[in-house]
């Protein structure tokens, strides 16, 4: 994946603007007393990760939609293909969600910022 796609910026979890510098202090998203950490700037080229206050909000509609896509694929694999019952189901669904909660969490926050900033490489 090549540098300059919003898509390289969100998948590998870096600056918007400059593609290097980490969007989020620990790489480990489960280690679950940091994972939510990020730097108030870009370590590289000094983008503002924190642009104001409440900034991430609407990141949690981009997770609600997340957790509601995967919830659907995850309902009709184990209900329709699998057969399980609804209890089964619904302990699945939890499941998944609580383990997924750290990945999407991350995800979120980079595909909110790639909305607002643009690729600018260091000259």
């Amino acid at each position: 994946m090549k540098k300059g796609k919003k898509l390289y910026s969100i998948l590998k979890l870096k600056c918007p603007r400059c593609h290097e510098g980490n969007l989020f202090l620990h790489g480990n998203p489960y280690n679950l007393n940091k994972f939510d950490k990020m730097p108030e700037n870009c370590p590289v080229c000094g983008e503002d990760f924190q642009r104001e206050s409440g900034f991430y909000w609407g990141a949690m509609m981009v997770s609600h939609a997340t957790t509601t896509l995967i919830a659907v694929i995850v309902h009709a694999i184990v209900y329709y293909f699998a057969g399980w019952d609804i209890a089964a189901n619904i302990i699945s669904l939890v499941s998944v969600i609580i383990i997924l909660f750290p990945i999407v969490f991350r995800s979120s926050r980079a595909i909110w910022i790639n909305i607002f900033v643009n690729y600018d490489p260091p000259a």
